[in-house]
């Protein structure tokens, strides 16, 4: 019986010896045992440098969206988690990839991070199959009372303390953009927050320029943002941005009836409109 690795390593060569696509973007073994790093195969012979364990963490979507790769590789399949899979779909929406383009290898790690957690290659091969799956399997562990827990302890706070909070947080940020390089939904060719002409946010790392950034890509992820965490996992000083995320997350799915990255039919919130959008909560 084959292993979940073997599984994949046999799907990355099925498409690349059907010539299907031209690179299969995948998770190789890194320089430490609990390490990977993303691994681009063009070969079926090499698919055996593909790895699928709990230490697969990279969401490789953000990979999807580079232009110098797509322009080398126009056919690409993806190793995907599930809440990569999600990212696939948003950008799918968004019309940064062709759905034609893209193949998705869905695979499933529960406890990304624990060496003890199982890893399985999803049956689904379609992107309609993986989207059924998400919303019939995957929703319900998304967005989790646990998950929403620093949440809402931060919400119990008094504005003055909450705030005080934040800016400690935010004093803390380099201003290195690990979080925006390592988001599958930041894929705009100059930011925002590097713009001179005009310059709308401060480059350099103090107070205000932080709290500027850092609040204005939460905002800019609001009804986009899929829960993979990436942005907290690669902080170099450890700020809890996966809590701003998920506020936001929580309050688009409470207001609007949307999370994002099940459905590539449907419409974002900020993205459209309805003449009976629920408009109580604007002041």
């Amino acid at each position: 019986m084959s292993t979940p690795e073997q599984e994949l390593r046999e799907r990355a060569r099925e498409l690349l010896e059907g010539d299907e696509v031209d690179v299969v973007v995948g998770y190789g073994q890194g320089n430490r045992p609990d390490r990977t790093t993303p691994v681009f195969v063009t070969a079926a012979a090499a698919a055996d440098q593909l790895v699928l364990n709990p230490f697969c963490r990279n969401d490789l979507a953000a990979w999807l969206t580079r232009k110098d790769l797509r322009a080398k590789f126009p056919r690409m399949a993806i190793v995907a988690k599930e809440p990569d899979i999600r990212a696939v779909v948003v950008l799918i929406q968004e019309t940064q990839i062709d759905p034609g383009a893209v193949r998705v290898i869905g695979v499933r790690i529960d406890r990304p991070g624990d060496p003890d957690s199982p890893c399985t290659v999803l049956p689904q091969t379609t992107l309609d199959e993986l989207q059924q799956h998400l919303r019939d399997d995957f929703q319900p562990r998304a967005l989790t009372a646990e998950q929403l827990g620093a949440v809402e302890k931060l919400e119990q706070l008094p504005p003055a303390e909450r705030w005080a909070y934040w800016r400690k947080q935010f004093d803390k940020c380099l201003r290195c953009y690990a979080c925006r390089s390592g988001c599958p939904m930041c894929y705009c060719d100059q930011c925002i927050a590097q713009m001179n002409q005009p310059q709308w946010l401060d480059t350099s790392a103090h107070p205000l320029g932080n709290m500027a950034w850092n609040i204005t890509r939460a905002f800019h992820l609001a009804g986009r943002c899929i829960n993979c965490g990436e942005c907290e996992r690669v902080c170099p000083v450890d700020i809890p941005l996966m809590a701003l995320n998920r506020f936001l997350a929580r309050q688009v799915r409470d207001q609007f009836d949307f999370q994002a990255g099940y459905d590539v039919e449907e419409y974002q919130p900020f993205a459209s409109w309805k003449p009976d959008d629920n408009e109580d909560f604007i002041l």
